[in-house]
């Protein structure tokens, strides 16, 4: 297939199953039965209705997962009243017909023209990206990588989001440059800024703007004269930003008004290439000390990629409850467990704006030289191979299955049993037992193998944070002024949806999915391992026994959220984004 193939295959299996999941109706068609007036001798199909339109969708079946994301085979088709016969579907066709679908269902329109716009962008995205790596499979799928080249492979982003690549805010002529899946890396650029327009926190020994300096002087490209002239202690503090952001910043008349003040001044461009992750905006070095988080005007998926000022807070109250007892609690019950820290930030407050765009957050960086091998987002471990060939996860378990002489799913269930013991526990243990959740979804979720196996667990994100209101005092004890500037605390019932999303639908399902996609093991065998890892982690919890017995769980819609064109970085946490009810997989059988 050519590389536009490829990624209008992968638009339309996302778009679809994220209806799917979200709407539901769909029936399976087993051969045998009728489709479109004649008998399917073949292949297994899902229908999908959209009676508001008297059409219906037809999707050979390749793979049918109880998790959720099925596999389709291609072309997919649709049937309109009155139509003679079938005809196949593209992808903005599938796109428009199910946004149509939803809006005459009682959804609001107001996003629709936005979504079809962002999957127009987003499968073109993806079909530059596989044309760019199409000759680079074993960094994106090998046995051996390390935490940059995992970073950088996520050429097909979210599997169940319609526009997992949508980017507005980057020409089509940067994307070389600052995109992690076509390899980009840049210096950073840099404004100096008098400490009378600085605002900073860190909870480290030394002030961000004595990390960041220390940085510099320690980075052997940036050159002798910057580093004489603007590294030394002074009453200035020097600002890390995006070239992109830099450029913007330069026309906001606040920031001339500062810099016509003296107050502020553009450095340009400094110092060693950083690299971008997976999330674009946050940039890593090997040889550094931090990863930088930084602000960035660009609208990825759902949300612009800024840095609000109660994140940054968050990101150090974080690292302070992490050195209460509390963090030695969790790091001697769960050594192979580990939370990044986010423990200083740095912004130049402007008049009248609580978020400048000048936000920089400094991230411990626990990937340096070999501590760098083996380390990947799980989202990359999952991703499905852009040829049709095996992911890295599956390459991985057949390399183990060789060496050690045992069958597939076997290693299968003693890879995943391994994967629990160092991710759910520990998150499961903190919600628990201090009513802490984080938003461990597959791309903050960091795995370290060793030999093959699961090692060691990192978690990231100094916005996916919850604390429990009902824990909320017992920690304040801890900490106390808990939550009062990053705004943290959430009801119970929002913490507990976010969670059992976040981990156990996003990254635990996803995970099962693309063991059974590869066909390396039945997903119910996981579930059942994942059942009873829940019922030993908290069988009398609530939590736990809804996660266990509802016949529903409650999921983060990505589809519903985008048509309604809704930034999930904005507004109160319980209404960030749009959740709906699907079938609980540790309950539930496949339909018939």
């Amino acid at each position: 297939m050519t590389p536009r193939q490829i990624a209008e295959h992968a638009t339309m299996q996302s778009f679809l199953n994220c209806y799917l999941r979200e709407m539901g109706g769909a029936q399976i068609v087993e051969p045998g039965s009728q489709v479109f007036g004649a008998v399917n001798e073949a292949s297994r199909y899902i229908r999908c209705s959209l009676p508001h339109q008297g059409i219906q969708m037809l999707a050979p079946l390749r793979y049918w997962s109880p998790t959720g994301r099925h596999r389709f085979s291609f072309p997919l088709y649709y049937w309109a009243a009155g139509q003679r016969g079938p005809l196949p579907l593209d992808y903005v066709t599938m796109a428009a017909l199910l946004a149509k679908e939803l809006i005459l269902s009682g959804h609001d329109a107001g996003g629709a023209d936005e979504l079809l716009l962002r999957v127009i962008q987003s499968c073109r995205n993806i079909a530059t990206f596989v044309e760019a790596r199409q000759c680079d499979l074993a960094r994106l799928y090998g046995l051996e990588f390390t935490f940059a080249d995992a970073e950088q492979s996520l050429i097909f982003g979210h599997p169940l989001h319609p526009t997992p690549k949508s980017r507005q805010g980057i020409a089509d002529e940067d994307l070389a440059v600052y995109s992690p899946e076509l390899n980009g890396r840049f210096p950073l650029h840099y404004f100096r800024a008098h400490r009378s327009a600085v605002q900073e926190d860190s909870a480290h020994p030394q002030t961000a703007t004595a990390l960041i300096k220390r940085e510099l002087v320690e980075d052997p490209e940036v050159d002798a004269a910057f580093k004489s002239s603007y590294c030394d202690p002074d009453d200035h503090a020097l600002i890390p930003a995006h070239p992109l952001q830099a450029s913007l910043l330069l026309r906001e008349p606040a920031v001339r008004e500062l810099i016509g003040q003296g107050l502020l001044a553009y450095l340009g461009a400094q110092g060693r290439a950083y690299l971008p992750t997976s999330s674009l905006r946050t940039v890593y070095h090997p040889d550094a000390t931090f990863m930088l988080k930084l602000p960035l005007r660009v609208k990825i998926t759902n949300s612009l990629r800024v840095n609000k000022r109660r994140e940054l807070e968050r990101g150090v109250e974080i690292h302070r409850l992490l050195d209460s007892p509390i963090g030695r609690d969790l790091r001697e019950r769960f050594p192979r467990f580990h939370v990044v820290r986010d423990p200083a930030y740095i912004t130049v407050a402007l008049p009248g704006k609580a978020e400048s765009g000048f936000e920089v957050v400094l991230r411990e960086n626990p990937f340096h030289g070999s501590d760098a091998a083996d380390a990947t987002p799980v989202a990359a471990l999952c991703q499905d191979h852009l040829g049709g060939g095996r992911s890295r996860l599956a390459a991985i378990i057949d390399h183990l299955a060789r060496e050690e002489g045992r069958p597939a799913h076997e290693v299968s269930r003693a890879w995943f049993r391994r994967y629990l013991e160092i991710s759910l526990r520990p998150i499961l243990w903190l919600y628990l037992t201090y009513g802490i959740a984080v938003e461990a979804h597959q791309q903050n979720s960091i795995v370290q193998l060793r030999a093959g196996y699961p090692d060691r667990f990192f978690y990231r994100d100094n916005q996916g944070y919850y604390y429990r209101r009902s824990a909320h005092d017992a920690l304040e004890r801890i900490l106390p002024g808990l939550s009062a500037k990053s705004e943290t605390t959430c009801e119970d019932a929002v913490a507990d949806e976010r969670l059992r999303y976040y981990l156990i639908i996003n990254n635990l399902f996803g995970l099962i999915n693309a063991f059974g996609t590869a066909g390396l093991v039945d997903e119910r065998v996981l579930l059942a391992d994942l059942r009873g890892v829940l019922e030993a982690a908290g069988a009398s919890t609530s939590f736990v026994r809804t996660t266990l017995d509802e016949p529903v769980l409650r999921c983060k819609a990505n589809l519903l959220t985008r048509l309604h064109d809704m930034d999930e970085l904005t507004g109160p946490l319980a209404s960030q984004s749009v959740y709906v009810p699907i079938v609980n997989p540790l309950r539930g059988g496949e339909p018939s």
